[in-house]
């Protein structure tokens, strides 16, 4: 009965602490987003070179900028192995399009930010 309890309990509970921890990342890229449009509001211009690292420094996740010009951006966070968060990936671009690239679990089949896998999170 323990056996059986606890191959069910460890999964389950593992699975809920890492779905915890995308939390703390599309949350920080979210915020990220958020910066990088107040910036563009007041300059009418994305600032490539913003460092957005601190949001980052609680989380299990790591940000880069890419495609970043005077218009566009794309912001992607990736989840840091030493943090359990190997394989995990998630980008959002100056539309808010958010795009789940990788997830060990699998990718959705549309724009979105999953924390169980290849279903969009509601």
């Amino acid at each position: 009965v323990v056996g059986i309890l606890t191959g069910i309990a460890v999964p389950a509970y593992t699975d809920h602490i890492v779905r915890g921890k995308i939390t703390q990342g599309v949350g920080a890229l979210s915020e990220a987003k958020v910066r990088m449009e107040q910036v563009f509001n007041s300059e009418r211009t994305y600032n490539c070179a913003l460092d957005f690292s601190p949001v980052f420094n609680e989380t299990p996740f790591s940000v880069a900028i890419s495609n970043c010009t005077t218009t566009t951006f794309t912001m992607t966070a990736t989840g840091k192995s030493a943090n359990g968060m190997s394989g995990y990936t998630y980008t959002i671009n100056q539309l808010g399009v958010r795009v789940t690239t990788a997830h060990p679990k699998g990718t959705p089949s549309t724009n979105c930010w999953t924390t169980r896998g290849s279903t969009c999170d509601t």
